[in-house]
């Protein structure tokens, strides 16, 4: 199951840092399909973030139950991916919302930037780790 969710993270990855790129050649002011593709993202997005945190606080438990060691390379990857997943998903869900149910919509054009350059990493990143644990 490892290997098939860390597959799905990655193609999702790629997914939405293309998306970020491509729409600003064929729909620059987000009038048409592109806005269309975002809104079918964006709950993607929270649910790939989602396993994120679900697999880096699981990893940064298993990381904290070990003798202290100080600080491993190993510990400040688990806290750097969780504490930062933990802050992205709260700037996800705040501008997803002001985006797709705020009535006029709040959603910040730059922090749309933040997210959609800084999740794919997250993403691919984890991806990458559930594909090689389940292996």
């Amino acid at each position: 199951m490892k290997p098939i969710l860390g597959l799905l993270l990655k193609v999702l990855a790629a997914v939405v840092y293309l998306q970020f790129v491509a729409t600003q050649v064929y729909d620059p002011l987000l009038a048409g399909v592109g806005l269309e593709i975002w809104r079918i993202l964006d709950p993607l997005m929270v649910l790939g973030l989602a396993v994120v945190l679900v697999n880096s606080y699981q990893r940064k438990r298993k990381v904290e139950s070990v003798a202290d060691d100080g600080v491993t390379r190993e510990y400040l990857e688990a806290n750097c991916v969780f504490y930062f997943g933990v802050a992205l998903m709260a700037c996800l869900l705040w501008n997803w919302i002001g985006f797709q149910w705020s009535n006029p919509s709040n959603a910040l054009l730059g922090l749309w930037t933040v997210i959609d350059v800084t999740l794919p990493l997250l993403l691919f990143a984890t991806g990458a780790q559930l594909a090689r644990s389940g292996e």
